[in-house]
C-alpha cells in the first residue's frame, strides 16, 4: 500500500503511555544488543547500568568495535523494517506499527548524538581510525554524522508524509523529541541515579543489574498487555 491515505495520530493516555514504554523497551534491547555481542565475543559478561556498557576485565579480542556498532545496527534495522511496513503495510493496523517503530527507536537521539560528535557510532569510529594527533578527528565526525543522517532520515520522511493530523510538524518534532526526554530523565537520570546507590544493583543473569531486568520486564509486560494501542497508534479517517 503506498501513502495514499495519511495516518492520524491517536492522542489518548492509554495509547501514549504503551507507546513511552514501547520507546523504554525499545532502549534497553538496543543496550542488550551490545552486551550480548560482547558476550558472544569474549566468553564473559561484562558490566552496564542503563546506558553504559563494558566488555568483561579479561576480553582480548581483535575488533572489540564490533559489540560498539551492535547497539546502532539493531537500532537501524528496526527503523527500517518500519519503514517498510509503514509504506507498503497491506492493513492500517501494520502501518499503524509501522510508524511506531520509527518514532519508537530514538532516531532524534541517534542524529542528536552524531551531530555533537558523540555516540555508539562515533566512538566505534574513534577507536578503529582516529590517528595519534586527533588531525582526523573533524574528518570522523563528518563522516559519523552523515553516515547517520543517511540512514535515519529516511524512515523519518516517510514517517512525516504519512501524518495526518493537523499541525504535522508539531505532533512530529513532538513525536521525536518528547519521549527521548523522558527517557532521559526516567532512565539516565532516576533509575541510573537509584542503581548507583546500590538499589537492587546485585547481578544474577547477563551481567545486567536486577533493577534493569525488573525495568525491562516490566516494559515488555506492559507492551504485550496493550498490543493494540500500538497497531492502533495511528488510524486512517475518512
Amino acid at each position: 500500500m503506498s501513502l495514499t491515505k495519511p495516518l492520524h495520530i491517536r492522542f489518548t493516555f492509554k495509547t501514549l503511555l504503551v507507546f513511552q514504554f514501547f520507546f523504554f523497551a525499545m532502549h534497553e534491547l538496543h543496550e542488550l544488543a551490545h552486551i550480548v555481542t560482547g558476550r558472544l565475543m569474549c566468553g564473559a559478561w561484562g558490566t552496564r547500568d542503563f546506558n553504559v556498557w563494558r566488555l568483561c576485565e579479561t576480553c582480548n579480542v581483535p575488533y572489540p568495535e564490533i559489540a560498539t556498532f551492535a547497539g546502532p545496527v539493531l537500532t537501524f534495522i528496526m527503523l527500517w523494517l518500519g519503514r517498510y511496513w509503514l509504506k507498503h503495510g497491506a492493513a492500517t493496523s501494520i502501518r499503524s506499527f509501522g510508524l511506531v517503530m520509527i518514532f519508537g527507536n530514538m532516531p532524534f537521539g541517534r542524529l542528536y548524538m552524531a551531530a555533537m560528535g558523540s555516540g555508539d557510532e562515533m566512538w566505534g569510529l574513534r577507536s578503529l581510525f582516529l590517528n595519534a594527533g586527533h588531525s582526523n578527528l573533524l574528518l570522523l565526525r563528518i563522516i559519523n554524522f552523515v553516515v547517520v543522517a543517511a540512514i535515519c532520515l529516511p524512515p523519518l520522511v516517510v514517517a512525516y508524509k504519512a501524518i495526518g493530523n493537523k499541525r504535522k510538524i508539531l505532533v512530529f518534532i513532538a513525536l521525536l523529541i518528547i519521549p527521548l526526554m523522558l527517557d532521559t530523565i526516567i532512565l539516565l537520570m532516576l533509575l541510573n541515579g537509584l542503581l548507583a546507590t546500590g538499589f537492587l544493583n546485585h547481578v544474577y543473569l547477563m551481567g545486567t543489574p536486577l533493577l534493569i531486568q525488573l525495568w525491562f520486564i516490566n516494559c515488555i509486560a506492559i507492551v504485550i498487555a496493550g498490543y493494540r494501542c500500538l497497531t492502533t497508534f495511528a488510524i486512517e479517517k475518512t
